[in-house]
């Protein structure tokens, strides 16, 4: 679930090198709502909840509302469902961030695997100790695996989940359809010639 801290970087930097993508960017509603779900990651990340919640609680009820945002945002930009790329994005937004957020509101902490952390760059002093909101996989249930971190990153030192990917799948693919929603397609670019020389004769 950390992963959403960079999505607003990710999506800067995107549009840095893409200037065209900002416009088509601004179709979206809700956009606010990306940069409060990071807002909550980092939250959590920093320790800034207050300190009368139960560490476990903190983690489900951040789960519980990253779950809330992605909804409603899917839900506030459910036009973009008409086109293919829309389509896709918007399940595989909600699905992803389930994915993730469903082990972390039951077991108040996300499993990880740790033969993946030692993949991805962690040594055995490091792992010594969980990190705060995780859960190592062999202290839960085997049933938790499909959603657990297990794809080791070595290059970023991260453990992603199933979830991470399905989500950063559909936010590449909300980016796709935003911006084909303000490319002139051929139907439209031939209905346009058509009106030009209509009003020219």
């Amino acid at each position: 679930m950390l992963t959403l801290m960079v999505l607003p970087a990710v999506i800067g930097l995107v549009i840095v090198a893409r200037p065209n993508i900002a416009t088509s960017l601004t179709s979206l509603r809700g956009k606010w709502l990306i940069v409060l779900a990071a807002a909550l990651q980092f939250t959590q990340y920093e320790g800034w909840w207050p300190q009368s919640i139960p560490e476990a609680n903190q983690h489900r009820l951040s789960a519980v509302l990253v779950l809330a945002i992605a909804m409603t945002f899917c839900w506030l930009n459910r036009s973009l469902s008409s086109r293919r790329a829309g389509m896709w994005a918007l399940p595989l937004i909600v699905l992803g961030t389930a994915s993730n957020s469903i082990p972390i509101a039951v077991l108040g902490a996300m499993p990880y695997s740790l033969s993946g952390a030692r993949a991805a760059g962690y040594s055995s002093a490091e792992l010594a100790t969980d990190a705060p909101g995780y859960v190592r996989l062999d202290d839960v249930s085997h049933l938790w695996i499909p959603l657990a971190d297990l794809i080791p990153i070595p290059v970023l030192m991260k453990v992603l989940s199933i979830g991470d990917l399905l989500l950063f799948t559909g936010l590449a693919l909300l980016i796709v359809a935003c911006y084909r929603s303000e490319t002139p397609t051929s139907a439209d670019t031939d209905a346009l010639n058509d009106r030009s020389v209509q009003s020219s004769a």
